[in-house]
C-alpha cells in the first residue's frame, strides 16, 4: 500500500513538472502585439515593429466591374414587301459586309418586270408608226405650204395639213414620254428585284433574329439586329465618391476571365452627365479598337481606372494611423540618449491605394514609423524594435 502511494505521489509530481515546462515554453514562444518587459523595476519597454518610409511611385486606381457592349446597333429592315423565303444567318453569326442576310419571294416582281418590258416593246413599236405618220404629215404640210404661197389652194386647206402635222407631232411626244416613264418603272422594278436579297451593310455579328421563313414582311418589319465587332465599348459605373477623380482620357485597363492573362488598355470617354438616382453612380465608357477581334459584347471583367499617378510619394499602411487628442498621426521611433523613444507625429494624408495611404505632410524619407504595437503606446514611451524594418 505504501509503495502504491509512493508511486502515485511520484507520478503526480512528474505531471506537474511537465505542465510547468510546457507552459513556460509556450509562453516564451508567444509575442503579443503589445509585449512589454521590465528592467529591474524600471519603465515599461514595448516591443514594436517599424517601417522605414521612403519615396516610391504611387498609382491611385479605382477598381470596378465593367461589361463589353457594342459601339452601335443596326436594325435590318426590307426595302420591299414580300414573303420571307430564306434566313441563312442566326444569332451569334459573324458576317461580312455584302453577305446575304435574307431572301424574299421575287416572283411577283419578276412578273411585273416582264410586263414592263412588254409594255416598253409596244410603246417602241407605236413610236415607229408615229414617226412615219409624222414624216408623212410634215411632207404634206410643206407641199401644201408651197401651194398656198402660190395661191393654188385656200388657207383652210393649208391649215388642215398643218393641224394634221401638229397632231402627229404631239402623238409622238406623248409616246416618247410614255417610253421614258415605262423605262423608269422598269429600272425601279429591277432595283426592287435586287432588294429582295438583303445584304449586310457592315462587318459584324448577328445580335438577334426576329422573323422566320414564311412570314410576310413589310418595309417596317425588323428582320434582325446586328452590330460591328470593331470597335467595342467598355461600360462601367463608378460610385459618386470616386467619380469626381476620373477625367476624360484617364487610362483604363480591362481584364476578363474569358481571356486570361490578357490586359486591354484604353482611355475613358466623356462620362454620362447624370448620376443614376438608384445607385448614386456615374456611367463611364472606354473604346477599344478590338483589332484583331478578341473582345465580344456581353463579356464581364475587372476595370482598373488610373485616377492619379505620382513619381515619388511617401506611404504607410493604413493600420499605422492612430488618433491622439483628435489628431491623426503615426508613432515614429526617435533615438534619445541611446534609447528608442516613441514620438507621436501628426500627419496629413492623401489618396488610398490598396492597404497603403499616402502621407502628404508630416513625415520625411527615412523616418521609422511603428506599424505593430502602436495601439497602446503613449508619447515618450521606450520601445524595442523587433525584426527588420519592413519594406
Amino acid at each position: 500500500m505504501k509503495k502504491l502511494l509512493t508511486y502515485l505521489l511520484i507520478a503526480a509530481f512528474l505531471g506537474f513538472l511537465g505542465y510547468r515546462v510546457v507552459t513556460k515554453i509556450a509562453t516564451k514562444d508567444e509575442l503579443p502585439a503589445n509585449y512589454a518587459r521590465f528592467r529591474g523595476g524600471g519603465p515599461t519597454i514595448t516591443a514594436v515593429r517599424v517601417l522605414q518610409v521612403r519615396e516610391e511611385p504611387l498609382v491611385e486606381s479605382i477598381n470596378v466591374v465593367g461589361e463589353i457592349t457594342t459601339d452601335y446597333e443596326i436594325n435590318i429592315q426590307p426595302q420591299v414587301s414580300g414573303r420571307l423565303l430564306q434566313l441563312p444567318v442566326k444569332k451569334g453569326d459573324e458576317v461580312q459586309a455584302g453577305q446575304v442576310l435574307a431572301v424574299l419571294d421575287n416572283e411577283t416582281i419578276s412578273l411585273q418586270i416582264q410586263q414592263a418590258e412588254n409594255n416598253i416593246a409596244i410603246i417602241k413599236a407605236n413610236m415607229k408608226e408615229a414617226e412615219l405618220r409624222l414624216a408623212r404629215a410634215e411632207a404634206e404640210k410643206e407641199r401644201y405650204k408651197e401651194l398656198f404661197e402660190h395661191r393654188y389652194i385656200s388657207q383652210s386647206e393649208y391649215e388642215n395639213k398643218e393641224n394634221a402635222y401638229l397632231t402627229a407631232l404631239t402623238a409622238l411626244e406623248i409616246l416618247t414620254q410614255q417610253l421614258a416613264s415605262a423605262e423608269n418603272n422598269l429600272e425601279l422594278l429591277k432595283t426592287q428585284l435586287e432588294q429582295t436579297k438583303i445584304h449586310s451593310p457592315i462587318n459584324g455579328f448577328i445580335l438577334e433574329t426576329k422573323v422566320t421563313p414564311g412570314m410576310n414582311l413589310t418595309t417596317g418589319t425588323v428582320i434582325l439586329s446586328m452590330a460591328p465587332l470593331s470597335p467595342v465599348q467598355l461600360v462601367f459605373n463608378v460610385d459618386q465618391r470616386d467619380a469626381a477623380r476620373i477625367r476624360k482620357g484617364s487610362p483604363v485597363e480591362f481584364q476578363t476571365d474569358a481571356l486570361p492573362g490578357q490586359v486591354f488598355t484604353s482611355q475613358t470617354n466623356q462620362s454620362s452627365p447624370v448620376y443614376d438616382p438608384q445607385t448614386r453612380s456615374l456611367t463611364f465608357s472606354a473604346t477599344f479598337p478590338n483589332q484583331p477581334v478578341r473582345l465580344e459584347p456581353g463579356m464581364f471583367g475587372t476595370v482598373k481606372v488610373i485616377a492619379g499617378q505620382k513619381d515619388a510619394a511617401l506611404t504607410v499602411p493604413q493600420e499605422a494611423l492612430v488618433t491622439l487628442e483628435r489628431q491623426n498621426g503615426v508613432f515614429v521611433v526617435a533615438e534619445e540618449n541611446g534609447e528608442n523613444i516613441a514620438r507621436f507625429q501628426p500627419v496629413v494624408t492623401g489618396g488610398i491605394v490598396g492597404n497603403l495611404i499616402e502621407v502628404t505632410s508630416g513625415l520625411s524619407p527615412g523616418d521609422q514609423v511603428i506599424i505593430i504595437g502602436q495601439e497602446r503606446l503613449r508619447p515618450g514611451e521606450k520601445v524595442e524594435i523587433i525584426g527588420d524594418s519592413a519594406r
